[in-house]
C-alpha cells in the first residue's frame, strides 16, 4: 500500500493525513455504527446474538480465534441486556454485518468504490473501506498533500453527510478536529493502523477457516433422502383397514392455479403439473413462494409427500423446475413444530445423533445455497398460532429470501399468506373421470358394487360434490363395500358411518360376534370422551395428545383404529403421542362431542355461534349442523336461525358458513334443506349479501336460490367468481322470477356457460326490478348472448348490462345490436374482451344510431380495427345521448383514429373517450387533436400506450391551448421525450380547465421536468399530475421541488420510478413543508 515519498514532508502534509485519520477513526466509526443500528435496531441486538443458530457461530469463531476475547466480552457482556453497538469497535461491528446479516460486497466489488446511484448498506460500507485504504496508502510517510487532502475530505465528508445527515456537518467541521499536538497525531494514527490490521486478522482468519473446513453436506442430504423414501413412499390413509394402500410413484396429484392478481383469486382452467409449480408463467417471470390451498382431505399433504418422494427417488421431471432442480427439498409438517424453522429441521429432518458443529455448518450451507433449496410447508392451518407470524416472515422473504418455499393450507387459513404468495395454486381433488378410474380400480373383484356406486353417483349430485375429495372418494368405496352399495347423503352421516364401519372392524378383529345395530351408540361414553379430547386439543390449538388424555378409555380408543401413534420423526417427545387420521376426523369427533352436550342439554345450539366457530372451528360447526339434522329438526333450526342472525350483525360476514351449514343438512328423499334455506331467507334483513370469491360452488348457489324466493330486503347480490356453473344459475334464474327486491345480481366469473345464460335470459323476461346484471367471465357465447338479446328486447327494468369476457364473437353481437335498437332502458352496456370484430362493431354502431338510452358503451378488447371504428364514428356523429365511448385495445390505427376525430367535431354529447393502446402514431393523434380544439363536451380524453411521440403531443399540446372543456388528459407511454413534454409545458401555461395530466411512462427525462416545473408554477387549475417512470433525475426533481413551492392548487403528485437519488425527495419534502 506504500506510496512513493518526498524525503522531508512538511509539517501542513502530516497534519493533512492526521486529520484524515481522526476524521475516519472518530466519525467513520460512528457512522458504521449508524449503518449497523439501521440493520439491526438496538432493541433487537440481544435477541439476534442469543438466537442459538447465531451464538453457536460465534462461539466457533471465537474458538478459532478470529474473535477476540475483548470483543466476545462485547457482545455477551455480565449484564446481557447491556449488551450495545456503542460498545462495538469499527472491526467487530464489520465483522458481524457481513457473517451475522449476511452483507456481502456490491455488485461493483470489494475495492471498488460503487457508484452514486447505490446507496445500499452494503454499498455505504464498502465506500468507507474505500476511503480508508486510500488515505492509508499514504501510512509509509504519514503525509498528504493539498490537493489529495481535499479530494479525499470533501468524498468522505459527502459520504458520511448522506448516511447520518445533517447533524454530523458540525461535527466534522468542528475546528478541534483539525487541531492536534504530535502525541495526538501520532494516536490517531495508530488507531488506523489497528483498525485494518484487525480487519485484516479477521479476513485471513476466515479465509483459513473456509479453506480448512469446506463443509460437504452429501451424507446428511442422502440422509434426508432414504428418510423420506422409507417414511414418504406409501400412503396409509386408514390404518384400519391394511389392505387399503398407496405407492406414492403411482400418484399424481392434479392442480388449478388461482390468477391472484389479475382475477382477485377466481379459478382459472389452467392446469399445472406436479413438475412445474415454480415455473415462470405471465403474472410472475420467477417465482420463489407457492401457496397451494385446498378443503380438508383434498390431497395437500400427499402433494407434499410425492414431491418429496419425486426428489428422494431422483425421478427425472420432463421440463422446468421440477424436485430434481434442488440440492435439498426439506419436507416440514407444521403440526409438529414447536420452535422456529431451523429447530422444526433438526427435530423432524436430521440424525438424532447429529454433532452440533456439523449441524450448523448444515445450516450455514441452507443459507449460502438458498436459491437450490425448497422449503415445503405442510399445513400451515396446522401451525400453532403462536408461530404464525415468525412462518408467515418466512414466506414473505424476510427470513431465508432467495429460498424457495412451496406452503399448503385449507382456504381460510391461506388467506393470511396469499398476498405474500407468488403463485396461488388449488388442489382442485378427483374430476368425475379420476374418480371412476378410482371406484373401477378398488372393485376389481367385486364389479356389481362399481357399477351401483357409479350409478349412484350418476344420478345424485351431491354424491359427486363428495367424491370430488380424494380421502371421501376412498371412504364412500369402503363403505359402499362395507353397506353392500347403501350411501349416505350428508358429509356428516358419510363420517358416521365410517365411524360404524371402524368400529365393526375393530369387533370383528377383536373376536366380538355379537351383533349390535348401533355400535355407535354402545361406544357412546368412549367416543364422546374422544370427542372431548378432540375439541380441546383444537381449542388450545393442539393436533395431537399425549395417552394420558385418554384415562380410563385409552385401550378401547387406541385399539378401535381413529387414532394414530405419532412417528418417530421427533426429537422433542420422548412419551407415546397420539393424532388423528386427519384433523377432519378430529373435528367430526368435536362436532360428535357437542352434539351429545346438546342432547343433553348441557349447552345450548346458540353457543356454537361465536366468532372462533365461525372462523378457526368452521368444519366443527359444519359437522355439528350434519349430525344434529340426522337427531332433531327444531334444534337444526334454530341454529341456523342463530347463524342468520349473526351474518345480520355481521353486515353478511359468515354468509357462506351459514350456506355450508344448509348443505351438511341434506338428507336422502327429504326437503329439509330446503326448508333451512328458506328459513335463512326469511330471516335474513340485510339490503347487501356479498359473497364473491367463496367458493359457494353450485350448491352454495342453490341455497341462496331458495332463501331470495322469500326474502323480502335484499336488493344488491354479488356471487362473482364462486364457480356455480349452469346448475347453479339455473337455479338462481327460477329464484328471481319470484323476487320482488333484488336490483343488482353479479354473477360475472362463474362459468355458467350458454345454459346458465339461457335460464338467466328467460327470468329476466318476467323480472321486474332487476337493474344492474353483470355475467361477465362466464363463457356464454354467442348462444347465451342470443337468449340475453331476446330478453332484453322485452325488460324494462335493466340499466346496466355487462357481457365482458364471453367470447360472445360477431354472431352474438349482431343479436345484442338487434335487442338495444328496441330496448327503451339500458343505460350502460359492456361488451369488452368479446372478439366480436369489425362485423359486431358494424352491427353495434348500427343500433347506436338509432338507441335513445344508451349513455356509457364499452367495446374494449375486441379487435374491431379501423374498419370497426369507422362504423362507430358515423354511429356518434348522429347518436344523441352516448356520454361514455371506451375503445381500448382494438388496433383502430391512425386511420380508425382520424375517423373517430371527424365525428367527435360534431358530437355534441360524448364526454369520455377511450382510445388507449390501439396503435395510433402522431398522423393520428394530430386528427384527434384538431378535433378537440373544435369539440365542447369531451372533458376526458384517454390515449394512452400509442406511441405517439414528440409530433403528436405537439398537436394535442396546441389543441389544450385553446381547448376550453378537457379536465382529464392521459398521455402514459406514448415516446414522449423532453421536446414533446416542453410543448405540453407550454399548453398548461395558459391552459384553464385541465386538472388531471398524465404523463407517465415517457422519457420526458430532467429537462422535460424542468419545463413542466416552470408551467405549474403559473398553472392554476391542476390537482394531479403524474410523471411515474421518465427517467427524471434529481436536477428534475429539484426544479418540480421549487414549483409545488408557488403551486397552489396540486394535490397529488407522483414521480414514483424515476432516478432522482437521495437529493430528489429531501427537495420535495421540504417544498411540501413549505
Amino acid at each position: 500500500m506504500a506510496s512513493a515519498t518526498p524525503s522531508q514532508p512538511s509539517t501542513k502534509e502530516t497534519s493533512n493525513y492526521a486529520q484524515l485519520c481522526r476524521l475516519l477513526v472518530e466519525v467513520g466509526s460512528d457512522v458504521l455504527r449508524e449503518i449497523f443500528d439501521r440493520v439491526c435496531p438496538p432493541e433487537n441486538l440481544h435477541a439476534v446474538l442469543t438466537n442459538p443458530t447465531n451464538h453457536a457461530k460465534l462461539q466457533t469463531l471465537r474458538k478459532k480465534r478470529v474473535l477476540s476475547t475483548f470483543q466476545w466480552g462485547k457482545l455477551y457482556p455480565v449484564s446481557k441486556t447491556s449488551v450495545s453497538s456503542g460498545n462495538f469497535d469499527t472491526s467487530l461491528l464489520l465483522f458481524l454485518l457481513r457473517n451475522i446479516f449476511g452483507l456481502n460486497f456490491p455488485a461493483s466489488g470489494r475495492n471498488n468504490l460503487p457508484p452514486g446511484s447505490d446507496t445500499s448498506p452494503e454499498a455505504d460500507i464498502t465506500r468507507i473501506k474505500f476511503f480508508r485504504d486510500r488515505v492509508f496508502s499514504h501510512a509509509a510517510n504519514a503525509s498528504v498533500d493539498d490537493p489529495t487532502f481535499s479530494l479525499y475530505w470533501n468524498n468522505i465528508k459527502d459520504t458520511f453527510l448522506r448516511i447520518g445527515g445533517t447533524c454530523y456537518e458540525e461535527v466534522i467541521d468542528d475546528p478541534t478536529l483539525h487541531c492536534m499536538d504530535a502525541d495526538l497525531v501520532e494516536h490517531y494514527q495508530e488507531l488506523l493502523r489497528e483498525w485494518l490490521k484487525d480487519d485484516d486478522r479477521i479476513t485471513d482468519k476466515l479465509h483459513e477457516d473456509k479453506i480448512e473446513c469446506i463443509f460437504d453436506p452429501t451424507e446428511l442430504i442422502n440422509g434426508i433422502r432414504q428418510l423420506y423414501k422409507t417414511r414418504e413412499g406409501w400412503l396409509s390413509p386408514f390404518p384400519w383397514c391394511e389392505e387399503f394402500q398407496f405407492f406414492l410413484g403411482n400418484i399424481f396429484t392434479r392442480l388449478k392455479v388461482v390468477r391472484r392478481k389479475k382475477t382477485r383469486g377466481v379459478i382459472t382452467d389452467v392446469f399445472v403439473d406436479m413438475s412445474s409449480i415454480l415455473d415462470p408463467y405471465e403474472e410472475c417471470s420467477a417465482p420463489r413462494t407457492v401457496l397451494i390451498e385446498g378443503e380438508p382431505g383434498m390431497g395437500k399433504t400427499t402433494y407434499c409427500k410425492k414431491y418429496a418422494y419425486d426428489w428422494a427417488t431422483k425421478q427425472q421431471e420432463p421440463r422446468g423446475c421440477g424436485s430434481t432442480a434442488f440440492k435439498v427439498v426439506l419436507l416440514l409438517k407444521c403440526r409438529d413444530i414447536h420452535s422456529d424453522v431451523w429447530e422444526a429441521i433438526d427435530d423432524q429432518l436430521l440424525p438424532r445423533d447429529i454433532d452440533e458443529e456439523v449441524k450448523q455448518q448444515f445450516f450455514h450451507f441452507i443459507r449460502e445455497n438458498q436459491s437450490s433449496i425448497l422449503l415445503i410447508l405442510d399445513g400451515l392451518d396446522e401451525l400453532p398460532s403462536s408461530k404464525l407470524s415468525m412462518f408467515s416472515e418466512l414466506i414473505e422473504g424476510r427470513v431465508l429470501p432467495k429460498c424457495h418455499i412451496v406452503a399448503t393450507a385449507r382456504h381460510e387459513a391461506g388467506k393470511e399468506v396469499r398476498k405474500c404468495c407468488d403463485v396461488l395454486l388449488q388442489i382442485e381433488g378427483f374430476t368425475e373421470e379420476h374418480v371412476k378410474g378410482f371406484v373401477t380400480k378398488y372393485f376389481k373383484e367385486r364389479t356389481d358394487l362399481a357399477t351401483k356406486l357409479s350409478q349412484r353417483m350418476s344420478r345424485d349430485k351431491n354424491l359427486r360434490e363428495i367424491a370430488a375429495n380424494p380421502l371421501n372418494t376412498a371412504l364412500l368405496c369402503l363403505l359402499c363395500e362395507e353397506f353392500e352399495g347403501t350411501l349416505p347423503e350428508s358429509r356428516a352421516q358419510l363420517y358416521l358411518d365410517m365411524v360404524e364401519c371402524v368400529l365393526r372392524r375393530y369387533r370383528k378383529r377383536k373376536g366380538l360376534l355379537e351383533k349390535i345395530e348401533d355400535l355407535t351408540n354402545h361406544y357412546k361414553p368412549q367416543l364422546n370422551h374422544l370427542g372431548k379430547v378432540a375439541l380441546n386439543g383444537l381449542l388450545d390449538d393442539k393436533l395431537d395428545f399425549n395417552e394420558s388424555e385418554l384415562r380410563n378409555h385409552a385401550k378401547d380408543l387406541t385399539e378401535f383404529g381413529f387414532l394414530s401413534v405419532q412417528p418417530g420423526g421427533s426429537k422433542l417427545r420422548q412419551t407415546l403421542h397420539y393424532a388423528f387420521l386427519h384433523k377432519s376426523f378430529q373435528e367430526f369427533f368435536a362436532a360428535f362431542f357437542i352434539c351429545s352436550q346438546i342432547q343433553s342439554k348441557e349447552m345450548k345450539p346458540e353457543e356454537l355461534v361465536s366468532a372462533r366457530y365461525f372462523i378457526e372451528l368452521k368444519q366443527i360447526l359444519l359437522f355439528s349442523c350434519g349430525i344434529l339434522a340426522m337427531k332433531c329438526d327444531e334444534q337444526v333450526v334454530a341454529l341456523v336461525k342463530s347463524l342468520t342472525n349473526k351474518v345480520n350483525k355481521n353486515e353478511s360476514r359468515g354468509a357462506k358458513i351459514v350456506l355450508e351449514a344448509i348443505n351438511e343438512c341434506k338428507r336422502e328423499k327429504s326437503d329439509f334443506h330446503s326448508h333451512l334455506s328458506k328459513s335463512f331467507g326469511t330471516d335474513l334483513n340485510l339490503t347487501n349479501l356479498d359473497l364473491s370469491y367463496n367458493f359457494i360452488s353450485a350448491a352454495g348457489a342453490t341455497c341462496i336460490a331458495e332463501a331470495i324466493k322469500v326474502n323480502k330486503t335484499l336488493t344488491n347480490l354479488y356471487l362473482r367468481g364462486n364457480d356455480i356453473s349452469a346448475a347453479g344459475a339455473t337455479c338462481i334464474a327460477e329464484a328471481i322470477k319470484v323476487n320482488k327486491t333484488l336490483t343488482d345480481l353479479d354473477l360475472s366469473g362463474n362459468d355458467i356457460s350458454a345454459a346458465g345464460a339461457t335460464c338467466i335470459a328467460e327470468a329476466i323476461k318476467v323480472n321486474k326490478t332487476l337493474t344492474d346484471l353483470d355475467l361477465s367471465g362466464n363463457g356464454i357465447s354467442a348462444a347465451g348472448a342470443t337468449c340475453i338479446a331476446e330478453a332484453i328486447k322485452v325488460n324494462k327494468t335493466l340499466t346496466n348490462l355487462d357481457l365482458s369476457g364471453n367470447g360472445i364473437s360477431a354472431a352474438g353481437a349482431t343479436c345484442i345490436a338487434e335487442a338495444i335498437k328496441v330496448n327503451k332502458t339500458l343505460t350502460n352496456l359492456y361488451l369488452r374482451h368479446n372478439g366480436i370484430s369489425a362485423a359486431g362493431a358494424t352491427c353495434i354502431a348500427e343500433a347506436i344510431k338509432v338507441n335513445k338510452t344508451l349513455t356509457n358503451l364499452d367495446l374494449s378488447g375486441n379487435g374491431i380495427s379501423a374498419a370497426g371504428a369507422t362504423c362507430i364514428a358515423e354511429a356518434i356523429k348522429v347518436n344523441k345521448t352516448l356520454t361514455n365511448l371506451y375503445l381500448r385495445h382494438n388496433g383502430i390505427s391512425d386511420a380508425g383514429a382520424t375517423c373517430i376525430a371527424e365525428a367527435i367535431k360534431v358530437n355534441k354529447t360524448l364526454t369520455n373517450l377511450d382510445l388507449s393502446g390501439n396503435g395510433i402514431s402522431a398522423a393520428g393523434a394530430t386528427c384527434i387533436a384538431e378535433a378537440i380544439k373544435v369539440n365542447k363536451t369531451l372533458t376526458n380524453l384517454y390515449l394512452r400506450h400509442n406511441g405517439i411521440s414528440d409530433a403528436g403531443a405537439t398537436c394535442i399540446a396546441e389543441a389544450i391551448k385553446v381547448n376550453k372543456t378537457l379536465t382529464n388528459l392521459y398521455l402514459r407511454g406514448n415516446d414522449i421525450s423532453a421536446a414533446g413534454a416542453t410543448c405540453i409545458a407550454e399548453a398548461i401555461k395558459v391552459n384553464k380547465t385541465l386538472t388531471d395530466l398524465d404523463l407517465s411512462d415517457n422519457e420526458i427525462s430532467a429537462a422535460g421536468a424542468t419545463c413542466i416545473a416552470e408551467a405549474i408554477e403559473v398553472n392554476k387549475t391542476l390537482t394531479n399530475l403524474y410523471l411515474r417512470g421518465n427517467d427524471i433525475s434529481a436536477a428534475g426533481a429539484t426544479c418540480i421541488a421549487e414549483a409545488i413551492k408557488v403551486n397552489k392548487t396540486l394535490t397529488n403528485l407522483y414521480l414514483s420510478d424515476n432516478v432522482i437519488g437521495a437529493a430528489g425527495p429531501t427537495c420535495i419534502a421540504e417544498a411540501i413543508r413549505s
